[in-house]
């Protein structure tokens, strides 16, 4: 079967309707977060998350690869963000669907575990997000990249850190009621009807003067620190957390160069 997308005409097809399917997507999702946010009661650990974040301001919201789903919902409209996403045709309705809630963009991806040389954009968007901090933006982005290990701190939002002098949040969203696909970060989609629980965790300072040797120990730190948050969400919205805890699944492919590397 999937010989048969790869089928020149198949595949002209269905670049032909990717933008009119992002077109339409994008705001039936938009009011399905809404409606979700809308139904649920919400409980929050600490409950001025809201207020520390401002003092906190510019910052790295992070958070964990397939649990980010209302978190353009939550996010306060007056405090300038911004968020990445793929550059890639196959992102363009999270794109528009980032637009509505009112934050802007950075373009790209990490690497990961990839090995195949291929440019997604990692190095332009790490540089795009630490501009974005310099100039008075809050920036969202997960730990993890694909295609995994899940839950598993890359270098990147550490270096990010580092060069621009802002603090990396640790941030959950969960909720009682939800639906988790079988992928590599178990993603999961909140539904009606539920109580949510909204978990913020203290700031993570990483010192401008890193060693290459350093990453490791606050890469451990970030990944316990969202760990701590995501369940304490859970907690809080009276969830199983079972069901969206990815399995553990080795990298696909080699290791990728390393962002210290790549900002030397």
């Amino acid at each position: 079967m999937a010989s048969f997308w790869k089928i020149p005409w198949v595949r002209r097809q269905r670049a032909r309707l990717r933008r009119p399917l992002h077109i339409l997507l994008a705001p039936i999702v938009v009011n399905y977060i809404k409606l979700v946010i809308k139904t649920s009661t919400i409980v929050a650990d600490p409950p001025d998350y809201e207020d520390r974040g401002r003092k906190l301001h510019p910052s790295i919201i992070g958070l964990w690869h397939g649990q980010f789903f209302l978190l353009p919902a939550i996010y306060p409209r007056d405090v300038p963000g911004r968020a990445i996403v793929a550059r890639h045709e196959d992102a363009e309705a999270l794109a528009r669907i980032l637009r509505s809630f009112g934050l802007e963009l950075v373009r790209g991806a990490g690497a990961a575990g990839r090995s195949s040389g291929r440019d997604r954009g990692g190095t332009e968007a790490a540089h795009g997000l630490i501009a974005s901090l310099r100039e008075g933006f809050s920036v969202a982005l997960t730990a993890d990249v694909p295609p995994g290990p899940a839950r598993k701190a890359g270098p990147g939002i550490v270096m990010i850190s580092s060069r621009s002098g802002r603090p990396i949040v640790p941030f959950a969203v969960a909720s009682s009621r939800y639906w988790s696909a079988n992928s590599w970060s178990r993603m999961t989609i909140n539904l009606p009807f539920s109580k949510i629980g909204i978990a913020m965790g203290p700031p993570i300072y990483v010192p401008s003067d890193i060693r290459a040797e350093d990453f490791k120990r606050y890469q451990k730190q970030v990944e316990a620190a969202f760990d701590e948050v995501t369940a304490r969400a859970y907690a809080l919205a009276g969830a199983d957390m079972t069901r969206a805890t990815p399995l553990e699944r080795a990298p696909r492919g080699g290791q990728s160069q390393s962002y210290y590397d790549q900002f030397k």
